[in-house]
């Protein structure tokens, strides 16, 4: 799984590759102390999870995270803050798991591990090697299939389609199982394998 941090003390960027590197599988692609920075790192990398305080100077977490969202990144955001009182503006973004510091390293692996169990493929509805689905997409899937790759957010599919977020975020999720990919990037190449966008 890879990772960014994202805080303004350089001590916890140390606390937080401590207790990271205690977990299998972690890669910290980066540490950041200014949110743009980062910003313009995911720009060109793709990463599984950030890890963001939400008190920092000039772009605070919050606005970062509405940034992401509003640019259609899905990209799982954890907030470790020192205020508890944020919690429900987090969740307004999307926010994957809110953690107040100091940091528990049992509290950051459940939060790691759900995180995990989420991002792996459902390896029972992978594609077969003769290149066909064994379980077909569906017109809804299909048509959610070209939104994504016609750069559309959750928000816009939801709009375009007349459905909630929260049923855009399920057929997507039953999409990337079927297709067995992980991230929205991989969607063009995936249909075209499998001959399903020409």
């Amino acid at each position: 799984m890879k990772v960014i941090l994202i805080d303004d003390e350089k001590a916890m960027h140390l606390i937080m590759k401590r207790m990271l590197a205690k977990m299998p599988d972690i890669e910290v692609m980066g540490c950041f102390s200014v949110a743009k920075e980062a910003y313009d790192y995911l720009t060109t990398h793709e990463v599984d999870m950030v890890f963001a305080d939400i008190s920092m100077p000039r772009e605070n977490g919050l606005e970062f995270a509405e940034r992401m969202r509003m640019s259609g990144r899905e990209t799982k955001i954890v907030f470790i803050t020192s205020h508890k009182e944020y919690a429900l503006s987090a969740f307004d973004v999307y926010a994957f798991d809110y953690i107040v510091k100091p940091v528990v390293l049992d509290r950051l692996v459940k939060t790691v591990e759900r995180a995990r169990a989420e991002i792996v493929p459902d390896l029972d509805r992978i594609v077969t090697s003769s290149e066909t689905l064994i379980d077909p997409l569906t017109n809804r899937e299909l048509d959610i299939a070209l939104a994504i790759i016609d750069g559309l957010s959750n928000m816009e599919i939801a709009k375009r389609f007349g459905l909630t977020e929260g049923t855009v975020k399920g057929h997507i999720n039953r999409l990337y199982g079927k297709l067995g990919i992980k991230r929205r990037v991989q969607t063009v190449a995936r249909m075209k394998e499998l001959r399903l966008l020409f």
